[in-house]
């Protein structure tokens, strides 16, 4: 079941939301091409201590959104693949055991590492698609997708260091270069 998932998440990220990974900040492509609401951050002024309100915040903003009983994929690309849900992450499911040692928040919500990428695109994304959040190393970018869930960040993003690049909602582009 879990080669099935593996499958399904790959082709949506590569089909659905046209993944164009490039190891160059410079790529002069953007890494998503996504259909529905979403915003760009800019995470490259963090502060260490909103480095830490991330991993705090974060995981209750993706379980704010996630129904009862339903799952994430945490994608650390290629390298890890695990499915879970954040309230219960008994009920994983991943290749590696080794791998299922998640952290948890002070709300007791667990997540894996990746939340801020560091040399590796970090995904979190809900089962079918929904929403996610999607972690570019180079280009120091997050990307929100999912109206619930870009709501979310809109609440904490000042308190992790987010600067706002780019948001879609419906038909309006907002796009800030710097």
């Amino acid at each position: 079941m879990l080669k099935e998932n593996e499958d399904f998440i790959y082709n949506f990220i590569n089909k659905e939301l046209r993944f164009l990974p490039s190891c160059d900040a410079s790529f002069p492509f953007l890494p998503f091409a996504i259909n529905r609401p979403f915003a760009v951050y800019d995470i490259s002024k963090m502060t260490n201590e909103q480095t830490d309100a991330l991993y705090e915040l974060a995981p209750t903003a993706l379980a704010n959104c996630l129904p009862i009983g339903h799952q994430l994929y945490f994608i650390d690309w290629f390298h890890k693949f695990i499915l879970y849900d954040p309230r219960n992450p008994k009920n994983s499911e991943c290749a590696d055991e080794e791998t299922l040692n998640p952290d948890y928040n002070s709300k007791g919500i667990a997540h894996f590492d990746g939340f801020y990428p560091n040399g590796d695109y970090y995904f979190y994304i809900e089962k079918y698609g929904y929403f996610g959040y999607l972690s570019h190393p180079w280009r120091e970018e997050v990307w929100i997708y999912g109206e619930e869930l870009v709501k979310e960040f809109e609440k904490i993003e000042d308190k992790i260091g987010f600067i706002k690049k780019a948001s879609f909602r419906g038909f309006y582009i907002k796009y800030t270069l710097f």
